[in-house]
């Protein structure tokens, strides 16, 4: 019997508009009345996060940055942080600015852009909890070590030609993964998706095998394998799918509410 409920966020609960539909909405209040515990589980930083767990009507423990930060929305609170070590972390920066990649630098709970970005991302990613809560700065690098702010995880998009892949992915203590077909995401070093949610059940008092994940993209992976119950979107990557018990429909027709209803049997 399904306990808990991990949901990704973009192209899983989201609609291909960025919104929760009112179907899924009524999904994740059913599943709740249940005693269905129904959690947050993605690559957005905590202010997003926290913006849609209250959207959607979630539990409020969330999984953020693809699973390098574990947070309380009810308190505010981060319970447990994943950051880059540092010299790999300055590495990572200088491999990817200055070369037009539209990058979001996450430094712990907050959000920092180039101004390039910041540009870019006014046309392409229009959230506004997003950009009130983003730090616009001409040098990110020196930023990060005046403020002393670590480097939790980077998210790079939209330009592909220019992405440094194979020396990201030479660096030692980080991990390179993507959400979509066109971005790269880099963390540290054993942080996914998977281990989050085993903590975060593990907070809940819920054994892993009585937990399903939802997702599409190759970041949620390795949730779906330490799920007791793997549901890919109908939207989802191939291996996203090879990795599931089950294919909801897309996220543009109601798929998380058809994932998060199949749950409650």
């Amino acid at each position: 019997m399904i306990k808990l409920i991990s949901l990704d966020l973009d192209g899983t609960l989201l609609n291909p508009q960025g919104q929760v539909t009112a179907a899924s909405k009524e999904a994740i209040a059913k599943a709740r009345a249940a005693g269905v515990r129904v959690v947050l589980n993605t690559g957005r930083p905590t202010p997003e996060a926290f913006w849609f767990v209250e959207e959607a009507g979630c539990d409020s423990l969330v999984s953020a940055l693809g699973g390098a930060l574990l947070a309380d929305s009810a308190s505010g609170q981060t319970i447990r942080r994943w950051d880059i070590e540092a010299s790999s972390a300055r590495r990572v920066l200088e491999l990817c600015l200055n070369r037009e990649i539209e990058l979001m630098i996450f430094s712990g709970e907050r959000i920092v852009v180039d101004p390039f970005s910041k540009a870019s991302l006014l046309k392409t990613y229009p959230f506004p909890s997003f950009h009130d809560n983003a730090a616009v700065v001409p040098d990110p690098i020196a930023y990060l070590e005046e403020q002393g702010l670590p480097l939790t995880k980077l998210h790079g998009d939209w330009s592909p030609g220019r992405y440094p892949l194979e020396e990201l992915a030479a660096l030692p203590g980080v991990v390179l993964t993507s959400s979509s077909p066109h971005d790269f995401e880099v963390v540290a070093q054993g942080v996914d998706k998977g281990r989050t949610l085993a903590l975060l059940a593990a907070l809940y008092g819920v054994p892993l095998e009585q937990c399903a994940a939802v997702g599409d993209g190759g970041n949620d992976l390795a949730m779906l394998r330490v799920a007791g119950l793997p549901i890919a979107m109908g939207n989802a990557a191939q291996s996203v799918k090879d990795a599931a018990a089950l294919i909801a429909p897309p996220n543009d027709r109601e798929g998380a509410a058809w994932a998060i209803l199949r749950c409650l049997g």
